[in-house]
């Protein structure tokens, strides 16, 4: 291995330098508290033995010191770096820890707001479900006055009807239609029975004639005579109208007056009637009426949705 390599022959221990130093007497006794030296710092001696060879032929293998200072130095250098990377390991497992530390009472702050929001949400939730029952419960009165107000309405109609079909450029006053109209359904009314009439106003069309009746007797003699107007026309009314007026004019009808919420319900039982439906509709003293076929009984109709379960 190098200069310091060393061979041992035979059983006298003796052995050659290779550096040309000239032999030195006992140097195997100097050599061998080296050798042992070096034997106990390397570890056993490496020895190759192959076979047939005598026992002169074995060839020990031993490291120099330099290879050894090497090795120390490579030991020392290998340390120094598991140090340095321990230290750092260590300066990450605070900085961890730390981190770790922090995210704990962030999580404890988080988990306090949590509670707290889910408890603003419960409390939220319960004023929430008070709130929905208090608006029901208005939402019903609001109902029940709406209902009494189209009942009050509607009574103040009781004794009224309106007259559709007739132009106004006909006649001359709203009173001498409806005497024309109650003696062509030979209805007994005179000037004394009508307590008002005037034109509704309407953007399209003829505008119809309402007629208040001084009692409710008069008012119903005169509508239950209504099946008799498919024998009155208006030329039998006014024969000496014009013919612009009679251009104008329609077919006569004689309605009950409603409320805008019973007119809805007419009308949308009038569509359901043209459709097939229903039979027939008709209005008694403000209530709604139909049928749905010819031996059927009559079913009164109170609101919209009514004619949705039919």
């Amino acid at each position: 291995m190098g200069n310091n390599k060393k061979n041992k022959r035979g059983a006298r221990g003796s052995c050659k330098e290779e550096t040309g130093t000239p032999k030195q007497p006992n140097m195997a006794a100097t050599a061998e508290p080296i050798s042992s030296e070096l034997a106990s710092l390397a570890g056993p001696t490496l020895m190759e033995e192959i076979p047939g060879q005598k026992e002169s032929s074995i060839a020990p293998v031993e490291p120099s010191l330099i290879e050894l200072r090497e090795m120390l130095v490579d030991i020392k250098i290998d340390i120094c770096n598991i140090l340095r990377e321990n230290e750092a390991m260590k300066n990450n497992m605070d900085e961890l820890k730390a981190t770790i530390r922090g995210q704990n009472v962030e999580i404890a702050n988080l988990r306090a707001s949590l509670n707290k929001a889910i408890k603003q949400f419960d409390d939220a939730e319960q004023e929430l479900a008070e709130t929905r029952k208090i608006v029901d419960q208005q939402e019903e009165e609001i109902a029940e006055l709406y209902d009494l107000q189209d009942h009050l309405e509607q009574y103040t109609r009781k004794n009224s009807l309106e007259i559709h079909g007739i132009p106004e450029q006909a006649y001359e006053s709203t009173e001498e239609v409806v005497l024309k109209l109650a003696n062509a359904l030979e209805v007994p009314v005179c000037q004394q029975d009508i307590e008002i009439s005037h034109k509704l106003s309407r953007r399209k069309g003829v505008k119809p004639i309402i007629v208040k009746f001084v009692n409710h007797k008069t008012k119903t003699n005169l509508y239950k005579a209504r099946t008799k107007l498919k024998n009155v026309s208006f030329s039998s009314l006014f024969p000496a109208s014009t013919a612009a007026a009679r251009v104008a004019s329609g077919k006569i009808y004689l309605f009950e007056s409603l409320t805008s919420y019973r007119k809805k319900i007419v009308n949308k039982a009038n569509e359901m009637r043209n459709d097939g439906s229903i039979l027939s509709v008709w209005t008694m003293d403000g209530k709604i009426f139909i049928k749905t076929s010819p031996e059927g009984r009559p079913i009164k109709i109170n609101e919209l949705d009514d004619l949705d379960y039919l």
